[in-house]
């Protein structure tokens, strides 16, 4: 069988043309790597038609593709994570790709060989809540940031903190006696901190850092809860530790992502840039840059791989990267909108991928994830049930 012959399926069936015998040689096809390349092709040619909106595929042929392809995959192990492409638009290329273009104004592509669902929203952004955080200065008296609007911030003698947007920045003198200051941010927020060495820290939903107003020990510590991407200021004679419950990351000047939520079995620390020691228990591991380190909260054993860790710092950017079972899925959704997810029967798991805007709503989140028809969403306020 040609590329050619290939080609004249696949519009075939993307026109509604095909027989039933054709559509069979179609799917048959579309599972074997030899296609792959040409199905690329393809698909990047639909998203170029659809983006000048000079036309779509029938929401009806959509939805038979989407059910063709997740009733016949088999039980999806964990998937290989996926890269973004401009304009929040997705193309898997690995063996049995197929497109789904215009479903419920998204463009939705699934790989049938390992039951993935990988999505990409194309919603315009609704408009996003304030940041919300609170910070907890020495004395445990606490400002509540979101309704903060002063730009310079009192935290005590020697100490300067300036707030512009949602970034703190502190300054101090090298004669100040630090105290611990711990910011924490809401579910549903995001903030910025610069430390007093010109350390950049990230604060994801949900998350805290604790830190002093002034380094002058040794090292430079501070503790962690949730998620934090750092850019640590180089300093080769004072090392910077990073602390949260299970174990420590110890840099001299790098950038990297620790995910530690306390609900995540695994504490996740992803490398962009230098250099990092994972440190768990008597363990010690070098990471280098594309990898990521795993321990797990039970065991606490040390695994290092090779990772897209550009999908381990989406959220920085505004999006989700999924790219697990549904259950992860839905602790990082209830981390962003404030939400509780109750499941009610056999709960697949099935791994999905894909990528969204958080900007969008959660409604039109789930309906996305519903069109795989493996999983339904009961709304009712702020609690969800999820059910097969």
């Amino acid at each position: 069988m040609t590329v050619s012959r290939f080609r004249y399926l696949f519009n075939r069936y993307y026109s509604r043309q095909c027989t039933p015998e054709e559509q069979q040689e179609f799917m048959r096809l579309m599972e074997q790597p030899a296609y792959d390349e040409e199905l690329k092709q393809l698909l990047d040619n639909l998203l170029l038609e659809s983006d000048e909106e000079t036309g779509a595929m029938p929401d009806d042929t959509a939805a038979n593709m989407l059910r063709h392809i997740m009733h016949t995959g088999a039980a999806a192990p964990q998937p290989a994570p996926v890269r973004a492409i401009p304009m929040w638009q997705r193309v898997a290329v690995a063996a049995s790709v197929l497109a789904v273009i215009a479903v419920a104004g998204y463009k939705i592509y699934v790989k049938n060989k390992v039951g993935n669902m990988p999505i990409a929203s194309n919603h315009a952004p609704a408009s996003k809540k304030d940041d919300g955080a609170r910070l907890v200065r020495g004395d445990g008296s606490v400002i509540d940031l979101e309704h903060y609007k002063d730009t310079a911030m009192d935290v005590q003698s020697g100490v300067s903190v300036n707030r512009q947007g949602n970034t703190l920045s502190y300054t101090s003198n090298a004669a100040v006696t630090p105290t611990i200051n711990t910011l924490y941010t809401n579910k549903g927020g995001t903030y910025q901190l610069v430390l007093p060495d010109g350390t950049k820290a990230w604060l994801n939903a949900a998350s805290s850092i604790r830190f002093p107003t002034a380094f002058t020990d040794s090292t430079r510590e501070v503790t962690i809860q949730g998620e934090v991407y750092f850019e640590i200021a180089q300093q080769a004679r004072q090392p910077f530790i990073v602390k949260t419950n299970t174990i420590e990351i110890a840099v001299l000047g790098t950038h990297f992502n620790v995910m530690a939520y306390e609900e995540e079995q695994n504490i996740c620390t992803s490398l962009l840039e230098g250099a990092v020691n994972v440190i768990s228990g008597s363990t010690v591991r070098l990471m280098k840059p594309g990898q990521q380190a795993l321990v797990n909260r039970e065991h606490k054993g040390i695994s290092i791989s090779n990772a897209d860790v550009d999908a381990a710092i989406a959220w920085k950017e505004g999006r989700f990267e999924f790219n697990g079972n549904i259950k992860s899925i839905m602790r990082e959704l209830a981390r962003w909108y404030d939400v509780q997810f109750i499941y009610e029967g056999e709960i697949t798991n099935r791994a999905f991928a894909g990528t969204f805007s958080r900007q969008d709503s959660l409604e039109d989140i789930l309906h996305t994830l519903e069109l795989t028809g493996s999983i339904h969403f009961n709304i009712n306020d702020k609690t969800i049930i999820v059910s097969p």
